[in-house]
């Protein structure tokens, strides 16, 4: 693990209990039901690895019974939060990643036990998605999902690698064929603001220094990721991008995307000839994260049992099933991925340098409220790339009380 994690001693059953994750044994106190709360299944056959894993736990620990419980996805913070409220939440469950800050810092979960897994076992990424604001972790991630760059073969020959190759290749593109665009650039919406990050990670920038609470969306890097939006657009107009489906219509010639968009087009669109890249970068490789949690809940009588079931959840042998099932990539990083093909190795190479989102609580409105329209008032004109970030940047200080 990459930071010191902070927390309960493990006790001698809890190791007793680990030792057993991976294979035989049982738990020292049986006879024990763990409830679990996770999101309806995406599809039947999802369910049914939820449910295999779930027997082989039991199995694997006899006494203990597993009780899941599935709630539609778009009903699940609503209900959560009135459970955590009327204190009756579950012993363990799935959470949003950018929620986990949120309820380290109302005391509603509990803190990561120190030594509960080895250094390595978690693409880091994936693992800083459970920070507290705290610097401490208090969750285990179950799945992870982010952006790479869609191009279409028969404009774009070899993807870009860098910030300038893709603006030599998208104004390459235009000039050819002035009624495609390059590329589909990000507008400032949250989807915008969320993939953002990982750009200004190419540039060698964070979008916050949590700790020293300072914000550094108003530095270089960042200022440099939103020029590169803005740089992009003479050749990528938004008369053209604002149609219908561009990419998938062959009116631009790249867009950024995530993985639920690959069996879209391949099945609404057989005749695109597309692939997919990682995303072109300034300094160094990287990219943004999403994906889910599981958290363990201050209420729970079964704490031990509940640690025990996440890591059967992430580990090398489950995780891959199990992050499919979710949507999204494995977080475990001897884990097998389902599926290949290039599309799925240039998600994975993403997600190996992914840099989560800063833990903070307030991130979420700080995302839709803040950055995103940031980020529009550049590449509408109405400011200057620094001028917006500037501004932007001043405003969460004052959100956080930060001064940095």
């Amino acid at each position: 693990m990459s930071r010191t994690i902070a927390g309960v001693t493990v006790t001698a059953a809890l190791l007793a209990g680990l030792t057993a994750c991976g294979g035989g044994g049982t738990d020292a106190a049986e006879g024990r039901t763990l409830t679990y709360w996770t999101y309806q299944d995406r599809t039947p056959q999802a369910g049914q690895v939820i449910e295999k894993i779930r027997k082989d736990f039991e199995k694997t620990n006899p006494g203990v019974s597993v009780k899941i419980v599935k709630i539609p996805k778009d009903d699940y913070n609503t209900k959560l939060g009135s459970a955590v409220a009327a204190k009756t939440a579950p012993d363990a469950g799935v959470l949003d990643q950018p929620l986990v800050s949120k309820y380290a810092l109302d005391g509603t979960i509990k803190e990561v036990p120190a030594g509960l897994f080895p250094d390595g076992t978690y693409f880091k990424g994936a693992l800083d998605t459970n920070l507290g604001s705290d610097g401490k972790y208090y969750g285990l991630p179950v799945d992870q999902t982010g952006v790479a760059l869609f191009y279409n073969k028969k404009l774009v020959p070899s993807p870009p690698r860098t910030w300038d190759e893709l603006k030599q290749v998208a104004a390459q593109v235009h000039q050819a064929h002035p009624d495609v665009a390059g590329m589909v650039v990000p507008k400032g919406d949250g989807y915008g603001a969320w993939m953002f990050p990982g750009v200004v990670a190419g540039a060698g920038g964070e979008m916050a220094d949590v700790p020293g609470k300072k914000i550094l969306f108003d530095q270089p890097p960042a200022v440099e990721a939103l020029q590169l939006w803005a740089d992009l657009l003479p050749s990528s107009p938004r008369k053209i991008t604002d149609s219908d489906k561009p990419f998938e219509n062959g009116l631009a010639a790249m867009q950024i995307s995530g993985p639920w968009d690959v069996p879209t087009i391949r099945e609404q669109f057989p005749d695109l000839d597309f692939s997919v890249a990682p995303l072109p970068y300034k300094t160094a490789p990287a990219g943004n994260i999403g994906g889910e949690n599981s958290v363990v809940f201050s209420t729970t009588k079964n704490a031990d049992l509940a640690w025990k079931w996440l890591l059967f959840l992430g580990n090398a042998a489950n995780n891959g099933a199990v992050a499919d099932a979710a949507g999204g990539f494995p977080v475990n990083t001897r884990a097998t991925p389902v599926g290949t093909g290039p599309e799925n190795e240039a998600f994975l190479a993403q997600l190996k340098v992914a840099h989560a989102r800063p833990a903070v609580p307030q991130w979420i409105q700080i995302n839709d409220e803040i950055i995103a329209p940031a980020i529009e008032s550049a590449l509408s004109g109405k400011a200057t790339p620094r001028q917006a970030l500037t501004d932007a940047a001043a405003k969460t200080r004052t959100l956080l009380g930060w001064n940095g």
